[in-house]
């Protein structure tokens, strides 16, 4: 289990978006209310009510971006406690060719694509369950591990 902030908890669906090789992160916003303000994580958020996982993530997604994905593979998921009630943050992954032009970042402070080989000198401005789904997701594809 991972320690985490004490804000409103909720259950949450991210992906990784991975582009020719480059890995797509968000610059979060300064806002002290959000989670892991001022740092780089996965586009995703909040599962609302009467949505599942992958609904979920195909709305934020498109929301936060303007890239509507259909496909996404389950990667894993994190186990958040908080009191005594349980909370879940899914990681899925995807794959695209190019940023389309109509991509345009509508939450935070923009974003930045990373190589796989720049992600672990950004390791302390990644948010660490962010961090560890990506480097997960080396392992898995490209039998390459994170430090």
């Amino acid at each position: 289990m991972i320690k985490v902030p004490s804000k409103k908890f909720a259950n949450s669906s991210f992906a990784i978006l991975e582009i020719n090789g480059m890995f797509l992160l968000q610059k979060r916003d300064m806002k002290n209310k959000i989670w892991y303000p001022a740092m780089l994580g996965l586009f995703g958020g909040k599962i609302e009510k009467n949505e599942n996982e992958n609904q979920a993530l195909r709305r934020e997604i498109l929301e936060e971006t303007n890239l509507k994905i259909n496909n996404f593979y389950f990667l894993n998921n994190f186990k958040l406690l908080n009191g005594n009630k349980y909370y879940f943050r899914h990681v899925f992954y995807s794959k695209i060719n190019k940023l389309p032009e109509h991509f345009k970042v509508n939450e935070g402070r923009g974003y930045i694509l990373v190589g796989k080989d720049k992600l672990s000198s950004l390791k302390k401005k990644i948010i660490p369950t962010d961090y560890v789904s990506l480097s997960n997701y080396l392992r898995v594809k490209y039998d390459k591990y994170l430090y």
